[in-house]
């Protein structure tokens, strides 16, 4: 995630209206908590950073170009359809592996 940027630290004007505001009474403080604003809509995204060999970049532009989508949209597309995969793959044993192809081998 990118961090966020240091807020700039108020002007003496600024400072000063606020004091004012404060002696004033239009500045009150409680212990309630404040309401938090609503969650914005849609899903939050992190943000990764990725080099790319210049034909790897070419060709995913090129891909991009043809669906039609921009090329962050494929890479976030590839990404999840790589760990759906990684999510439902069942690894077995080399053993195993073997065991099952020596058996269709018969069976041909």
């Amino acid at each position: 995630m990118t961090p966020a940027t240091p807020a700039t630290p108020p002007s003496d004007d600024q400072l000063d209206a606020l004091a004012f505001a404060v002696a004033a009474g239009n500045i009150t403080y409680t212990d309630t908590p404040a309401a938090l604003p609503p969650k914005p809509d849609g899903e939050t995204m992190a943000v990764y950073s990725v080099r790319l060999p210049t034909d790897t970049a070419e060709q995913l532009a090129t891909i991009a170009r043809r669906r039609g989508v921009k090329p962050s949209t494929l890479m976030r597309q590839m990404i999840e359809q790589c760990l759906a995969t990684e999510a439902d793959d069942h690894p077995i044993s080399l053993s195993d592996a073997l065991r099952a192809l020596t058996t269709l081998r018969r069976l041909a």
